[in-house]
């Protein structure tokens, strides 16, 4: 039992990578080939009972470490890593899974790219980029048909100033009722999918038909223009206009009544073109993966 224990302490590491502590496995640390964790702690598997054995790997470790002055030995199988402790979380995900798996919306691809060059991880490098291209607006699942559709949507609502009450009557929010969609049925799945809710259209014959009685589910303005965004749409155009309905004084409340003078309604007009890319799969390293450059895409407008 007790060679049990010794055995299971002796497959374990204790890293600490900028301030962050982590216990890792050294069959997680040295499952990517040929990169800088498995380089560096692959010696560390060859453990014997053996005295010269072991003082054989204390002086590869410290050889190694000369050769990797940000990996620092602190006592026997504790390392500290000078490098970013929060996405090293992903990193290591990617030694464990074989895959690059990130939350919705993550912001921080081109740091996690730096430590993926840093651990020499040519395979999350490459998954990093095809990421990264494709959160700019291009589809690289259709790069066969090298292109993306066309097409227009118009985002709309109603709004007004929600005024506070009592002793926050100087408190002014903007208040949405409802974030409208109109265009292709087809092209507003694939921007919006889940988002987007169709109650308002159950006579809709076919995907490829338009519409203008679809809304979004939730009320942020700004998460609709950052989706658009990311499915390569830009802005069109935009107006605006004020709405003024009559009011009965002695039906409504001041503070109602001052909502209701605010109200106006805004439309927003997206339009993405139709491409033909042509991907540079050398320079982007899809063909080697010990390649380190970086992507290049041209474009040809039809």
């Amino acid at each position: 039992m007790e060679n049990n224990n010794n055995n299971n302490n002796n497959n374990m590491v204790d890293l600490n990578v900028g301030g962050t502590q982590y216990s890792i496995s050294l069959r997680t640390l040295t499952s990517q080939a040929g990169s800088l964790l498995e380089n560096y702690f692959k010696s560390l598997n060859n453990d014997t009972d053996n005295t010269a054995a072991d003082q054989e790997e204390s002086d590869r470790q410290s050889s190694s470490s000369l050769q990797h002055p940000a990996i620092v030995k602190l006592s026997d199988r504790s390392y500290f890593i000078d490098r970013d402790g929060d996405l090293f979380r992903h990193v290591l995900n990617f030694l464990r899974n074989g895959r690059l798996c990130l939350p919705d919306r993550f912001d921080e691809t081109q740091l996690l790219l730096q430590e993926a060059r840093f651990y020499r991880l040519p395979s999350m490098e490459k998954a990093l980029l095809t990421k990264d291209l494709s959160l700019s607006g291009i589809n690289l699942g259709k790069a066969s048909d090298a292109s993306v559709e066309q097409g227009h949507i118009l985002i709309s609502y109603r709004g007004t100033f929600n005024f506070g009450r009592g002793t926050h009557l100087d408190a002014k929010f903007r208040k949405l009722y409802r974030i409208l969609v109109c265009g292709k049925v087809l092209l507003c799945k694939e921007v919006f999918g889940d988002m987007l809710n169709e109650s308002r259209d159950p006579d809709r014959c076919g995907n490829n038909q338009y519409t203008s009685r679809m809304y979004l589910k939730h009320n942020s303005l700004e998460l609709a223009f950052d989706t658009l965004a990311e499915h390569g749409f830009s802005l069109l155009a935009a107006c605006a206009s004020g709405v003024n309905p009559i009011l009965d004084n002695s039906c409504r409340r001041a503070a109602d009544n001052e909502e209701q003078r605010w109200n106006h309604y805004n439309e927003f007009v997206f339009y993405r073109p139709s491409s033909a890319i042509s991907f540079q799969s050398t320079a982007l390293g899809l063909d080697n993966d010990d390649s380190n450059g970086d992507a290049s895409i041209s474009f040809v407008e039809n």
